[in-house]
């Protein structure tokens, strides 16, 4: 029993502790996405804070998924920032699956031209989709649809900026939506769909929603909407990434109030 019951507080210790690396991450993602706008294009301040809010979605979605799922979520993590840096290799050599493009020297640390960044920020994204989305979903097809749908959504912000920050550069022109391939984000559903299911067949199905993750997600929404509409000078990206990613925000808020219904009624 003494030996069980020490096993339990260590478990609970740890989860403490992930909640809390959680919560703290998620407060300098805010901060470096509030920052940003503040440091000159294409210079290194603004370089290493693209780079600190990619870390800091990474540590606040490892550690929040950690605290559900134990050492779990660190295999998952591993597994999805493995998939997708071979992914980036492929699609940044050969144009497929995303189009032709090429990335800039300022993102460092780089392996085989890749910056690491990329892969880290494909898994963040993705455990916060598994989060949010996962438990929402009434079957398997359903959940990885939702959660890839929701993750490429996020790439209407994010490829915008980092295209205008100077990060990459894409080849092709035509047909875009400002100045990105729109296969790009056929290769971005289709590799979330890769990143969702591997989530999902290591972690499985969460009980309900993450609050840190909806929060980010939702947060991801919102500032991204304010800094295009009001620092980026882009109306166009504002608009439509706000419609879409707050299309996913509200299914996450209202899906919260359904489930915390059927639970009060079960």
């Amino acid at each position: 029993m003494l030996e069980g019951g020490t096993s339990r507080a260590n478990d609970d210790a740890r989860c403490a502790v992930a909640a809390r690396m959680a919560s703290f991450a998620f407060v300098v993602l805010i901060a470096g996405m509030i920052a940003t706008p503040l440091f000159p294009v294409g210079g290194s301040q603004r370089a290493a804070i693209a780079v600190l809010v990619v870390v800091s979605l990474f540590v606040c979605a490892t550690a929040d998924a950690f605290v559900t799922h134990g050492s779990r979520a660190i295999y998952a993590v591993v597994a999805v920032v493995v998939v997708t840096f071979f992914v980036e290799v492929i699609g940044s050599t050969t144009g497929y699956p995303f189009g032709e493009y090429d990335y800039g020297d300022v993102l460092v640390p780089r392996v085989a031209g890749v910056p690491l960044a990329v892969a880290f920020a494909w898994a963040g994204i993705t455990l916060v989709a598994h989060g949010t989305f996962a438990a929402i979903a009434p079957n398997m097809f359903a959940r990885i649809a939702l959660m890839a749908a929701a993750i490429t959504a996020w790439d209407l912000f994010l490829d915008p900026q980092m295209v205008g920050d100077g990060y990459w550069i894409w080849s092709e022109t035509s047909p875009t939506y400002r100045g990105i391939p729109l296969v790009n984000y056929l290769g971005w559903f289709a590799t979330a769909c890769v990143t969702s299911s591997i989530t999902l067949g290591m972690l499985g199905v969460p009980r309900g929603v993450r609050a840190i993750s909806r929060k980010v997600y939702a947060t991801l929404a919102v500032l991204s909407t304010i800094g295009f509409g009001f620092f980026f000078d882009d109306p166009v990206v504002a608009l439509v990434g706000g419609l879409v990613m707050g299309l996913f925000v509200i299914v996450s808020f209202f899906a919260v109030s359904f489930i915390a219904r059927q639970r009060r009624g079960a």
